[in-house]
């Protein structure tokens, strides 16, 4: 949510995002596939969840972060901030949808 945010503020001002936002950007990426790998692991251990949507959310909460990367090349600095934007919100939007199938 915080390279979200920053994402979002960068847009706002017409700014080109700081060197150190791709290590944002990377750091959220890897705490989601933790995530995943974690999910994964429960799985395996307790079965399946009951509701098959928390895995599509799942397999689309890790995928959001590389496609987001693979639109962004070769675009100018705030298009690529916007995309960053775009794809931090549906990262969010899908963790917060993965929390409520998780019940």
């Amino acid at each position: 949510m915080v390279v979200t945010a920053f994402a979002a503020i960068l847009v706002v001002q017409r700014r080109s995002p700081p060197t150190f936002f791709l290590g944002g950007v990377l750091w959220a990426g890897l705490i989601v596939a933790l995530s995943a790998l974690a999910g994964i692991g429960v799985a395996l251990a307790d079965g399946p969840p009951a509701d098959p949507l928390h895995i599509v959310y799942g397999v689309l909460a890790v995928a959001a972060l590389p496609g987001a990367a693979i639109i962004v090349r070769g675009r100018t600095e705030r298009a690529q901030t916007l995309v960053w934007v775009m794809a931090g919100l549906v990262l969010v939007i899908l963790v917060l949808r993965l929390f409520q199938t998780s019940v």
